[in-house]
């Protein structure tokens, strides 16, 4: 799925929309018991500084955008997973991501190894990224251990290793 996410990227450039829904058509005629989750972004510098961002997801845990002035998830899973339905769709979100903050990209499995309800992991995941010092914030690998070891204390090892878990911070500058 990865390979032809990327391939699709290339064929359709900037809508996240069109390269899911090529994504979910191709697992309708090749894998049809199979189904899966998605986000896609597409980011371009944004004239006065930034970026902007066009996202789409389907059914994948929405992303957090984190900088000095706000934390914020931004909702990207207004969509069942891909190969779900008879006809999928969703729609994409437009932001603005301002210098200096991070977008973080997370699986599931990093909410299910907490051991607490998906809120309630949702919530710490929030104040665990609000509460970063600044000097973390600013650098990608920190911000991500912080996360990590806030959510985490216990460390990975010790974690049920059963699902997937991928924790991706992207800095705009």
């Amino acid at each position: 799925l990865r390979a032809s996410l990327r391939a699709y990227a290339v064929m359709e450039g900037e809508d996240p929309v069109a390269v899911l829904s090529d994504l979910e058509l191709l697992m309708r005629l090749t894998e049809p018991a199979r189904s899966a989750t998605a986000l896609f972004a597409y980011a371009t510098a944004a004239a006065g500084g930034g970026h902007k961002l066009v996202l789409a997801g389907a059914g994948h845990c929405p992303p957090l955008l984190v900088g000095n002035h706000r934390c914020e998830y931004v909702e990207t899973s207004l969509s069942a997973p891909l190969n779900m339905l008879s006809c999928w769709e969703a729609p994409s979100v437009e932001l603005r991501a301002r210098p200096g903050e991070s977008l973080l990209l997370y699986t599931d499995g990093l909410l299910h190894r907490t051991g607490e309800s998906a809120d309630r992991a949702v919530a710490r995941l929030h104040s665990a990224a609000q509460s970063a010092p600044r000097a973390v914030r600013e650098n990608p690998e920190l911000l991500a251990d912080h996360v990590l070891h806030t959510l985490l204390p216990d460390g990975l090892d010790l974690a049920d290793g059963a699902e997937d878990l991928v924790l991706l911070v992207t800095r705009f500058e």
